[in-house]
């Protein structure tokens, strides 16, 4: 079985899941972005080419739902898991309003998701495709407003900012090759089934 683990911070949760499922993921101290692990593989992958892992080469890993959507690929997303939890949101300085947006630039790292939920509002944006720190855009003057994953909302107070509108709420996901769903189907149901369980830890 080939599995794509995500660095950062649902590389340690995921860990748990694989591990919980019955593989031995000894990669702790490893500084190997690939590793064999008898009849198994594990793949280290930033967390937003998990999904690109999954369809051209791994059976399956674990990602955020905001990372599948934003990226599209054509994978299964068979499980959502119970970690990893936070959303979504654009967050903008206190003096605007969503309509206030219009023409102004937005910074995030989510440019595909940013721009589906303007349009969804009739509102017309530019993008800055930014890959870290988005909330130091604003402050910066590189843009007007963010769109970027909140999960307490304490950076972005400190930045000046205010979340104005939740765009989805995100969590950990289990995501599939749709080729190895069905020559695995027997052995990737039993991981499931044993990610079922694990999930209960975070009820």
């Amino acid at each position: 079985m080939i599995i794509t683990i995500p660095k950062g911070k649902l590389m340690d949760e995921s860990i748990k899941a694989f591990e919980n499922a019955g593989f031995d993921l000894s990669i702790s101290e490893s500084r190997k972005l690939r590793i064999k692990n008898g009849d198994n593989e594990i793949i280290i992958a930033r967390a937003m080419d998990v999904p690109f892992y999954v369809e051209s080469y791994a059976d399956l890993g674990i990602c955020g739902t905001d990372v599948i959507k934003e990226r599209n690929c054509d994978v299964m997303m068979p499980l959502q898991l119970k970690f990893g939890k936070c959303r979504l949101s654009l967050c903008a300085p206190k003096k605007y309003k969503l309509k206030d947006l219009n023409g102004k630039k937005i910074a995030t790292k989510y440019p595909n998701l940013t721009s589906k939920f303007f349009k969804s509002h009739g509102i017309d944006v530019k993008i800055v495709h930014l890959s870290g720190s988005i909330e130091l855009a604003p402050v910066m003057g590189m843009a007007d407003a963010i769109v970027d994953i909140v999960q307490t909302g304490e950076t972005i107070r400190e930045n000046g900012l205010i979340e104005l509108k939740k765009i989805m709420d995100v969590s950990a996901a289990l995501i599939v090759n749709r080729l190895s769903y069905k020559l695995k189907f027997d052995e990737i149901r039993r991981i499931m089934d044993n990610m079922e369980v694990f999930n209960y830890e975070y009820e």
